[in-house]
């Protein structure tokens, strides 16, 4: 029988209690009252009982060796802490340094971290804007200060990458 069950009983026997005094019946009256308050008594107990049962369940759950988190050594790590930017900016092995993150052969975009997978879809989502623009003119009029700097991504001659100043960009 759950807490609601015994409330619910609880104020059926008010009810009945409250029928008792208007018939003038005292002692059945206060015989009611009483039952009434003990089970709701036992219902409170029952409900404290289950959340310190909830408590410590949780408590039990938590890892007992805490696996390091990128700078967060000292932190508890939580599994299902999908908020924490492990290893956010990394770039593999097998990087090929003259190309921007979005020109980077498949198996290293899949390897690469949160920030470069990130800066290669805005990279992406640029140049499909360019290329779905009117005209050049309409999308370099249009385009914000961060699109202008993604599309004018160029290599020096060394093989990294730069992008060109601002202010040599026609508007």
């Amino acid at each position: 029988m759950n807490t609601s069950e015994i409330r619910k009983e609880a104020n059926a026997i008010l009810t009945n209690a409250e029928a008792s005094l208007t018939d003038g019946n005292v002692e059945e009256f206060e015989r009611q009252i009483a039952d009434a308050q003990s089970k709701m008594a036992n219902a409170d107990q029952i409900d404290q009982a289950q959340s310190q049962l909830k408590t410590l369940k949780g408590d039990f759950n938590k890892p007992l060796n805490s696996v390091p988190v990128a700078d967060k050594d000292v932190a508890v790590y939580d599994p299902n802490d999908s908020t924490s930017r492990t290893k956010a900016s990394y770039k593999p092995a097998s990087w090929v340094k003259g190309l921007p993150a979005m020109a980077q052969p498949l198996w290293v975009q899949e390897k690469m971290g949160v920030t470069e997978k990130e800066q290669a879809d805005f990279q992406t989502d640029t140049f499909i804007k360019w290329m779905r623009s009117p005209s050049d003119d309409v999308f370099w009029k249009t385009a914000s200060l961060d699109e202008v700097k993604a599309m004018q991504e160029d290599t020096d001659s060394e093989g990294f990458v730069k992008s060109a100043p601002l202010s040599s960009v026609t508007m």
